[in-house]
């Protein structure tokens, strides 16, 4: 995600350090020789301008920014430049009140305001990563308190609080379902647990990392092992492809489904051919007699398959293929990747919904993000305005939920906004990702039960498939 700092000064050096890795930062100053010595311990982009200029803005990425903070000196500058942000749905917007005249001006534009006289860094913190509660400043700012809660992938969960016990912080306390608790060596940490860390300032990435955590471990959920439908030497991208996705994924080994008319030569020849694409990664072959889905349904289970990789070829591809693969999916509870060969999966395509259940497609989609150093392409997509019944406030609560996801993991979210059919719309930005993922539950209303066939049809990228 992109945050956007107009004003470099020595608050927002301060809160650049502080923040996770997942923002990409963009800092404006008009003045050129204090852009110049304006240096981080992150990788920043400057720009040289006025905070105010429509064109510098947008130099800076302010129309794919999820923040901006205005702060100058100058009230009237920090409010035309939130005005602009306003006009580009930047939905996190925050700045430095210099004169309380202002005020009421800023509460008007419905933003974040800091009072210079407190901890602008901290507060800034919060306001852009909420998760991260700052409760209080100790030693004259060389140790804070911060509330994080436990996620389920985090490394402490599970634990006794002495097995994960460091000089650099202690717990304080701990909220669970309601109850304050205060915790001793012998505390187990659970999922959900909201913790009161204090901490030497300094050490927040190694403790945000413990406690909050961001491992993927699809598709282990589903089974441990990739399989890959093999029917002819025109598979073979799709089998490097099936090996870049188990190499890149907790899935341990590749299974190659094969027909035995795949290659006319002999078999040494044929294990030369997969071993050089394979390289090093761990496989076996079976072949597959008759070629047909109920041969292959039935060893899903018998070879803890967590993903199953299908060809598409795009000159036979039919519906009825398609929606079999989909009910394939759903009855054996495995992953489907339709595979078109666009791998790496740098970029990963999501229809943005408030489904956030485990293994939901969109928390999947984040999972292998993190394991593939992937960004994620969200595309809203709203209904027509006589067919919506959307309420502004709840698709803001959407949207900054799935910004904190982002931050959790640490993976950069880009955001794009657009109106009509949710499915015809994904396909035309199917350019833009290497991985399309959708699941049946991937959206709601009239048109959510079509989109994932449809997607899998007719996607220019590599379309993954949860089922129910």
């Amino acid at each position: 995600m992109k945050v956007i700092i107009v004003g470099a000064h020595s608050e927002a050096k301060q809160l650049i350090n502080r923040i996770s890795a997942g923002w990409s930062i963009s800092v404006i100053d008009i003045d050129q020789e204090k852009l110049r010595n304006f240096s981080t311990n992150r990788q920043i982009e400057k720009y040289q301008g006025d905070g105010t200029s429509t064109l510098v803005l947008k130099k800076a990425g302010i129309e794919s920014a999820t923040a901006l903070i205005a702060l100058t000196e100058n009230d009237e500058v920090n409010i035309e430049i939130l005005k602009i942000a306003k006009q580009n749905n930047i939905l996190r917007l925050s700045s430095v009140v210099n004169k309380e005249s202002f005020i009421k001006k800023y509460q008007e534009l419905e933003v974040e305001i800091v009072d210079p006289g407190i901890l602008i860094s901290r507060r800034l913190e919060h306001i852009l990563e909420p998760r991260r509660v700052v409760s209080q400043a100790f030693a004259g700012g060389r140790a804070e308190a911060i509330e994080l809660e436990i996620s389920p992938d985090s490394p402490a969960r599970g634990k006794k609080l002495k097995e994960i016990g460091s000089k650099y912080y202690i717990v304080g306390a701990i909220l669970r379902k309601g109850q304050v608790l205060i915790p001793h060596g012998d505390t187990e940490l659970e999922t959900g647990d909201l913790v009161t860390v204090v901490l030497q300032a300094g050490a927040f990435g190694n403790v945000i990392e413990l406690f909050t955590g961001s491992e993927s471990r699809y598709p282990l959920e589903f089974g441990k092992n990739v399989a890959v439908v093999i029917k002819s030497e025109q598979n073979l991208k799709n089998l490097s492809e099936a090996e870049f996705y188990t190499r890149n994924t907790k899935a341990e080994e590749l299974i190659i489904f094969s027909s035995e008319e795949v290659f006319k030569d002999n078999k040494e020849s044929n294990q030369e051919t997969y071993d050089a694409i394979l390289k090093d990664q761990e496989y076996q072959i079976i072949q597959n007699q008759k070629n047909s889905l109920k041969e292959l349904e039935s060893k899903i289970e018998e070879l803890s398959i967590g993903t199953l990789v299908i060809p598409v070829d795009e000159d036979d591809l039919k519906k009825s293929f398609v929606k079999s693969i989909i009910n394939l999916s759903n009855n054996k509870n495995v992953p489907v990747l339709f595979s078109r060969g666009s791998s790496p999966f740098k970029t990963i395509g999501i229809l943005i919904s408030n489904n956030f259940h485990q293994n939901s497609p969109t928390l999947v989609s984040f999972d292998l993000a993190v394991s593939m150093s992937a960004k994620i392409f969200g595309l809203k997509v709203n209904q027509p305005k006589f067919l919506s019944q959307e309420n502004s406030a709840t698709n803001k609560d959407l949207l900054e939920k799935l910004q904190d996801i982002a931050l959790s993991h640490e993976t950069q979210l880009d955001i794009f906004s657009s109106e009509g059919n949710e499915a015809k719309t994904f396909i035309e930005n199917s350019s833009k990702f290497d991985l399309a993922v959708v699941g049946k539950d991937n959206s709601s209303g009239w048109q959510s039960k079509k989109i994932s066939e449809f997607v899998a049809l007719n996607s220019s990228s590599t379309v993954l498939y949860i089922p129910n």
